[in-house]
């Protein structure tokens, strides 16, 4: 679902702007996101088994939209209102981001944002894992 939903933007760019790149950055581009849709994932695997079907739809749009700003997803490299680029680099959207600039620009990225997208994705996993055994317990005992 993450790659369909990229295509069109990778389209746009491609037709409609003066975007370009490598075939290798790419490639790696394409890495990048299978590789930063991990944490993103295992979160929404933790909400969706937590909680009713209901409550889970309205606590992902709750929760990714906020890290979405937050991480400066939503603005160019340095271009994020001040408080965002101090909160930026403890949320995993940042990790994710600056992986994603720096494989298809020059771009260095902050070791803190990828620190924290390696801690975000331990946490997520066992939080998914949690509630997968807590759900599977409820239901099929």
């Amino acid at each position: 679902m993450t790659f369909a939903s990229l295509l069109p933007v990778v389209l746009i760019a491609a037709v409609a702007t003066s975007a370009t790149t490598t075939p290798l950055r790419l490639a790696l581009a394409a890495g990048t996101v299978l590789a930063t849709a991990i944490p993103f994932t295992l979160m929404g695997l933790a909400i969706g088994y937590a909680l009713p079907i209901k409550a889970a739809l309205a606590v992902a749009q709750l929760v990714f939209f906020p890290l979405a700003f937050g991480g400066g997803l939503l603005s160019a490299p340095g271009q994020a209102p001040g408080w965002v680029e101090v909160i930026a680099p403890y949320l995993r959207t940042r990790g994710a981001v600056e992986l994603m600039w720096a494989t298809v620009g020059e771009f260095t990225v902050n070791r803190t944002a990828i620190a924290m997208l390696v801690v975000w994705t331990v946490a997520m996993a066992g939080l998914a894992a949690w509630a997968y055994r807590r759900d599977e317990g409820r239901r099929f005992r």
